[in-house]
């Protein structure tokens, strides 16, 4: 893994007004498919489970037509959570655990290896309407169109935030690692609260979306990483 410079545009614009305080200067990290560096935790207790929200800047580099897992909970090919890239280089969120129980892929593509993405996953399966309970955003527009569309049940648990399992991002399981070939940064992990693209940025006067510093709180095992400013804590 490395990491560059500071990033620019849109990473160092200010926001549009009445959005939160510019988020500033900001480093990114490289994960690298061909060593498959990625980062882990496991959690010492178990989250909300229903409600969770995960965002991040995402430029990618490499690995195109191959599934790219951004972060999730894999324990086997038989249990896997995540949000990431697949094999047509759409976006996707799955919830699979020996059955799907949610696959969602976009009907676009993302494959410009020029283009900074801001990727916004919220879920909340206490939502009455099924299409309620798992939202898409890219850089600041709710994707509506998908090639595959299954929705989780109501009150269904996710396995994010559960204390079971390595939580990884830039990989998904040992047996089926599904690496990601990415720049990533700014990355934030809300448990307890399913957010919309609001809470992290703006459109400008121009029409562009920009980070912007997000001011709430965290829940129980959330977290916000990938400002490197300091190298020494890669």
């Amino acid at each position: 893994m490395t990491v560059p410079g500071n990033l620019s545009s849109p990473l160092l614009a200010t926001a549009a007004d009445g959005a939160a305080a510019a988020a500033g200067p900001i480093k990114s990290l490289r994960f690298n498919d061909d060593d498959s560096a990625y980062l882990s935790k496991t959690f010492s207790s178990t989250g909300s489970q229903k409600k969770f929200t995960w965002a991040a800047w995402v430029k990618r580099c490499g690995g195109f037509g191959t599934r790219q897992v951004l972060f999730g909970n894999c324990s086997s090919g038989f249990n896997e959570n995540y949000i990431g890239f697949d094999t047509n280089n759409e976006i996707r969120y799955s919830d699979y655990d020996y059955s799907v129980y949610a696959n969602l892929k976009t009907s676009a593509s993302f494959r410009d290896p020029s283009a900074w993405y801001h990727i916004v996953l919220a879920v909340d399966t206490t939502a009455a309407t099924s299409s309620d309970r798992v939202e898409i955003y890219v850089n600041g527009v709710n994707i509506t169109n998908f090639d595959t569309e299954v929705y989780p049940a109501q009150n269904r648990n996710s396995n994010i935030t559960h204390s079971v399992g390595e939580h990884r991002i830039g990989r998904a399981s040992n047996n089926d690692p599904y690496p990601a070939d990415v720049y990533m940064a700014d990355m934030h992990f809300i448990d307890g609260a399913a957010l919309d693209p609001t809470s992290f940025g703006a459109f400008d006067d121009n029409g562009v979306w920009q980070s912007a510093a997000y001011s709430g709180t965290y829940g129980t095992n959330g977290f916000h990483l990938l400002d490197f400013a300091n190298e020494s804590t890669v």
